[in-house]
């Protein structure tokens, strides 16, 4: 079960294992070619980069840009 709790100024998400992937591929580019906000593009990419350092246990660099 997916949950979400405050904690200061953070939110805390939960997220079972096993739907990991799948949520990681929900959340990647649209392939369309309409306008995108460039500010929800980078939040969708550390979303999922911390996703996957989450699920590897590994720590990963960030891509400058």
């Amino acid at each position: 079960m997916t949950s979400a709790r405050r904690e200061g100024d953070h939110v805390i998400v939960t997220i079972p294992v096993e739907e990991v992937h799948e949520l990681r591929v929900a959340l990647q580019p649209c392939p369309c070619k309409s306008t995108k906000s460039h500010a929800t593009t980078q939040l969708r990419e550390r979303f999922v980069r911390g996703l996957g350092m989450a699920v590897d246990g590994k720590k990963r660099t960030q891509p400058k840009g």
